[in-house]
């Protein structure tokens, strides 16, 4: 598992991108946008002043369309298809979506859960996950993982992933429920602990056959980090997402 440190693209919109995925794939659309740029469509904001934003969104990533949905917390994704869609779709129950078409933005929320990116470049194709660590110990990554391969032929060798920026495994402590759900293969401590969810999710893709050198996890802690994201532990009502799409 790597440590990369995102690094900020200039301009009004903060996005955050994985520098190494930045010059090796320059047909990708890849990174985790910031605080003060509030995109979240299920609070309390005024969806107009939302909808701005997602304007903006779409506009510095040269995207038609953006997708997104109403997250549970599960394990379900949705392939996305569409042509010629301009402006924005959003679905119901899934937290990870797959695509291999241009010019569609995928979309996760996320404000201490990990934003995974996952990347075919022989077939440009990728998935994008919202895995916190429900949808972590239910196996979203290796749901993205199959779908990937029986939607376009991916291969876990040929793909690279990414854990973007996330509560850090200092910050996040848990019961031990959660230790158990995650890592039910290690006896769970005995009192709430911090738990690493990006190592885990790290693991549980180099297990599945992802090149050990193609696994990176953020350098970025959304709790401990300078106030560069939103946290839920830390109090904040703000969403940034994790974006990932196909020039």
């Amino acid at each position: 598992m790597r440590i990369v440190a995102e690094a900020r693209l200039e301009g009004e919109v903060p996005l955050w991108v994985h520098p190494e995925w930045a010059e090796r794939f320059p047909w990708l659309v890849q990174g985790t946008t910031g605080s003060g740029f509030h995109l979240g469509l299920f609070g309390d904001q005024p969806v107009g002043a939302a909808l701005q934003r997602w304007r903006a969104l779409r506009c510095v990533t040269g995207m038609n369309a953006t997708v997104h949905a109403r997250q549970v917390h599960g394990a379900d994704l949705a392939v996305q298809s569409l042509d010629g869609l301009g402006g924005m779709l959003v679905l119901e129950g899934v937290d990870g979506h797959l695509t291999n078409r241009s010019g569609l933005l995928l979309t996760v929320s996320v404000a201490d859960c990990v934003p995974v990116s996952l990347v075919d470049p022989v077939r440009r194709a990728g998935a994008l996950v919202h895995a916190g660590w429900r949808g972590t110990a239910a196996g979203i990554v290796g749901r993205a993982l199959e779908g990937l391969g029986e939607e376009y032929g991916s291969r876990p060798a040929d793909l690279w992933l990414h854990a973007g920026p996330a509560i850090c495994g200092g910050c996040y402590e848990v019961g031990p429920e959660v230790h158990a759900a995650l890592r039910p293969h290690l006896a769970p401590p005995d009192a709430p602990t911090p738990v690493d969810v990006p190592a885990v999710i790290a693991e549980q893709a180099v297990n599945a056959g992802v090149p050990d050198e193609r696994v990176s996890v953020s350098a970025h802690c959304t709790r401990c980090g300078p106030g560069t994201f939103f946290s839920h532990r830390a109090g904040s009502p703000g969403r940034q997402m994790g974006v990932l799409g196909v020039r």
